[in-house]
C-alpha cells in the first residue's frame, strides 16, 4: 500500500555521504511511500520542474535572483534543473545546487529506495544577512518542500527537460 502523504524523516546516510557542503547549517528530509518507480533524477525533475508556475516564477525571480542574487543557470539545459546546477547524477542519488554571492548555499537531493521517494535539503549560511533572512525562508521551505514532493508523487509521469 502506498501513501503520497509526506512525512519528515532524519536525513538519510545516503544524503549525508554525498558531502555536498563542507558545513551544513540546516537540513531536512521528507519521504513519500509510493508505487511509482522513478530514478532520483526523475523525482527531482518532477518536484522542481513539475512545480506550478505560481510557485516557480516568484521563487526564481523574487527570491532567487532578487533577494539572494543567486547564480541561476539555464532553465532548459541537461546539466541544470530549472536553473539549479546538477552536482550529482548517480543511479542512487541526484543532487542540485544553487549558490548565492550573499552567502547562502543550497543543495537539494533526491534518493529513491524501493517504494519511496526522499527529498532532502542541505543549507550553508555564510553571511549575517542570509542568517537573518533564513528564518523567513525556512518557514516557506518547510511548507513547500513536502507540498512539492507530494505533488510530484501524484503526477502520473515525471516532468523532465532531460533529453534522455
Amino acid at each position: 500500500m502506498s501513501s503520497d502523504q509526506p512525512v519528515e524523516i532524519a536525513v538519510p546516510d545516503a544524503v549525508t555521504e554525498l558531502r555536498l557542503l563542507d558545513r551544513v547549517d540546516y537540513q531536512d528530509a521528507f519521504r513519500v511511500d509510493t508505487a511509482l518507480q522513478r530514478a532520483p533524477e526523475q523525482w527531482m525533475r518532477a518536484i522542481i520542474e513539475g512545480a506550478p508556475r505560481w510557485f516557480t516564477l516568484p521563487w526564481l525571480h523574487v527570491l532567487g535572483r532578487g533577494l539572494l542574487r543567486a547564480d541561476i543557470g539555464p532553465m532548459d539545459a541537461h546539466d541544470h534543473v530549472l536553473g539549479w546546477k546538477v552536482l550529482t547524477a548517480r543511479p542512487d542519488a541526484f543532487a542540485v545546487g544553487l549558490d548565492s554571492p550573499n552567502g547562502l548555499l543550497a543543495r537539494l537531493i533526491t534518493v529513491a529506495p524501493a517504494g519511496q521517494a526522499i527529498f532532502a535539503t542541505q543549507i550553508r549560511l555564510d553571511a549575517t544577512r542570509v542568517r537573518m533572512l533564513w528564518p523567513a525562508i525556512r518557514r516557506g521551505h518547510r511548507y513547500f518542500a513536502p507540498y512539492l514532493l507530494q505533488r510530484a508523487a501524484r503526477l502520473p509521469t515525471a516532468a523532465t527537460n532531460s533529453p534522455n
